[in-house]
């Protein structure tokens, strides 16, 4: 995933697949971007559930919302 697109897409909705290493299903969450670590490659997401954070590396897609 690039770096560049993450950044466009800090404050708006998003849906995040992403799929943690060893694991064999990918998984979904849906909140606003809130910030980007472009040092350490992390990307925090607040959602109804909270906040939480995930590596850019396991991002196999991101699609934005209204």
């Amino acid at each position: 995933m690039s770096r560049r697109c993450i950044n466009k897409l800090i404050g708006k909705k998003c849906k995040i697949v992403a799929r943690e290493p060893g694991e064999k299903n990918p998984f979904t969450m849906s909140g606003t971007l809130t910030e980007f670590d472009d040092k350490n490659g992390l990307l925090v997401i607040e959602s109804k559930k909270g906040i939480g954070c995930i590596n850019i590396a396991t991002i196999e897609a991101i699609k934005p919302r209204n």
